[in-house]
């Protein structure tokens, strides 16, 4: 098998990450449904009081009592962090917990992702706050949407049978993911909160009630139909 030199120069960086960076790393890629646990508070206390193997012991101590499967690359982490702190039964447990997530669930989960099990054909999963936006981040970029915030209006951008809508007004871009449907384009219109750009901003009633009338307005121009959720 070919391993890129990115492959290669990004396993050996996160290699030599120390236990702090990488304990502070899983953290950070922590899904949002565990960050009221308490065992999540702990180590975020631990981390402050730079005590770095009770903060290992707290994630492992999260993950363990949930019952849910977590990403390979967050027990590797923690398996790593804890042989450079000489933490052998952590590391021991750590490394077991990737073999269970592979006879349980028969197959890998994604960094930044967790697995809840409801039987063999039905699973829910946990998605980091933080992978979302990063997603959100790159999608934009392949959109250009930087080059549309000066352009008032509404701008489609497909990706196959899905894509978003971006709607611009003086400077702030608020986005609707869609995807086709047999009368038109069906639209995600209640899950809008925020303005996404230039920052996060919360978006009012009555500035969302002006959207929907800027997308029907586009509509009617462009013939493309809208079928709001």
């Amino acid at each position: 098998m070919t391993v890129s030199l990115f492959d290669f120069l990004k396993k050996k960086t996160e290699t030599e990450l120390t236990p702090k960076q990488k304990i502070r790393r899983l953290v950070d890629y922590m899904p949002d449904f565990y960050t009221t646990d308490i065992h999540f508070k702990n180590c975020n206390d631990f981390l402050e009081h730079r005590e770095w193997g009770l903060a290992l012991d707290s994630l492992v101590e999260l993950a363990s009592d949930s019952e849910h499967y977590f990403a390979e690359d967050f027990w590797l982490g923690l398996a790593n962090a804890a042989d450079k702190m000489e933490m052998t039964e952590q590391a021991k447990f750590c490394r077991q917990q990737i073999d269970r997530n592979l006879k349980d669930i028969k197959f890998k989960t994604s960094f930044g992702w967790t697995t809840v099990k409801f039987d063999d054909t039905h699973f829910q999963h946990h998605i980091s706050e933080k992978l979302k936006e990063e997603w959100a981040t790159n999608r934009r970029a392949e959109d250009n949407v930087l080059r549309l915030i000066n352009q008032n209006g509404v701008h489609l951008k497909s990706h196959g049978r899905s894509g978003f809508i971006y709607c611009v007004d003086k400077g702030r871009v608020a986005e609707i993911e869609f995807e086709l449907g047999m009368k038109g384009l069906i639209t995600y219109f209640d899950r809008v909160e925020y303005w996404v750009l230039p920052t996060k901003k919360t978006i009012t009633k009555e500035e969302k009630e002006k959207l929907k009338q800027q997308l029907n307005d586009w509509s009617d121009r462009t013939k493309n139909a809208l079928d709001f959720d």
